[in-house]
């Protein structure tokens, strides 16, 4: 039987390639500046941007946006994967976003989507995205997000990006300051005094962040799982959490906090015989996960760590002002509790 595969693949590679022309004859870029990303490209800009694209980690790269005051530029919505109540916050900070076009398929770009949102520019952290609109007339600008302080680089970078380089600076005080607080609090614990901390799926029995390892230390405990790892996600087994016998375990959903509490086999566990687990808060995005509110997370972990040493710091009202001062959204109290208990895939 003919294999009509490759005919097909090579059709599909010209309809690709037409719409990209499509998209280069359609929309011209008015080049007024040129920004170095963080792959190093120089990337021309027209003059004034007011609509960005989000393509790859979009509930990332919209909390950069956000913290930018900039969340009405955004001309997309999230992917369809990502639709639901979990993401409720993204609309909450950014209501319009619920009537932009779709410009992702899956991980890459859904063509018609951008030729119809028209971005001045697209943000992405994936570098397929950039080959696969590189015949286009679109700037791509590459965000890269290895390191915990990278953040404050891609903070920078949008700063130049929208004109608002004090927005940026302002941002990055902000995010020194919490860790500078936080670190003087803590400096001159010993390890006894630092909590053994598991973060964890455990459905899944995976600590799915690399970054957690950090904020986990910066917090003033000390990760079961920090072994010098080089990829994100670090996997275990039942017999392996006894061995650490976390004295604190942080999960990834309110429902995993039950299944812990009822699961028999970690019952001689230290954090489930003490009632220390909780649920990792979600805002726009996971604070375990890379996030603008990273600086939250640390306040969070901190206090629930060394309560004494945190006493006088309001959670709530660090959320309440974290999101009126950068993202320009005045929160309700059971918006704040909903953020706080990580419940928001339970409430629209």
């Amino acid at each position: 039987m003919l294999d009509r595969r490759p005919a097909i693949r090579n059709l599909a590679a010209l309809w690709l390639a037409g719409l990209l022309v499509l998209i280069a004859g359609t929309s011209p870029v008015a080049a007024g500046r040129v920004l170095t990303d963080m792959a190093g490209r120089a990337v021309a800009l027209p003059d004034k941007v007011s609509r960005v694209g989000t393509i790859g980690a979009v509930p990332v790269l919209n909390s950069f946006v956000f913290a930018m005051g900039e969340a009405s530029s955004i001309a997309n919505n999230l992917p369809p994967n990502l639709g639901g109540p979990r993401w409720r916050f993204q609309y909450v900070v950014a209501p319009e976003l619920t009537n932009r076009p779709i410009i992702q398929s899956g991980q890459g770009p859904n063509i018609e989507g951008v030729i119809e949102a028209a971005p001045d520019v697209v943000l992405t952290m994936d570098r397929t995205t950039i080959d696969l609109l590189g015949r286009s007339n679109i700037p791509v600008l590459y965000l890269s997000w290895q390191k915990p302080d990278d953040v404050k680089a891609v903070m920078r970078l949008l700063g130049e990006l929208y004109g608002k380089q004090e927005s940026a600076d302002a941002y990055n005080r902000y995010f020194d300051q919490i860790i500078g607080t936080v670190a003087r609090r803590i400096d001159g614990l010993k390890d006894e005094q630092r909590p053994r901390v598991l973060y964890a799926n455990l459905q899944r029995m995976t600590q799915p962040h690399k970054i957690a390892e950090w904020w986990i230390s910066k917090a003033g405990g000390r990760s079961v799982t920090d072994d010098g790892r080089v990829g994100e996600a670090f996997n275990f087994s039942t017999e392996q959490v006894l061995t650490w016998n976390p004295e604190v375990i942080i999960v990834t959903s309110e429902q995993e906090v039950a299944d812990a509490y009822a699961d028999a086999r970690l019952a001689n566990v230290s954090a489930i015989k003490n009632k220390r687990v909780y649920p990792i808060p979600m805002g726009v995005h996971v604070w375990g996960n890379r996030t603008v509110e990273q600086p939250l997370t640390i306040l969070w972990v901190s206090k629930l760590l060394h309560p004494d040493l945190f006493s006088d710091i309001a959670i709530e009202d660090e959320v309440r002002s974290f999101y009126s001062r950068f993202f320009k959204t005045d929160l309700s109290q059971k918006d704040i509790s909903t953020i706080l208990s990580g419940s928001a895939g339970a409430t629209k």
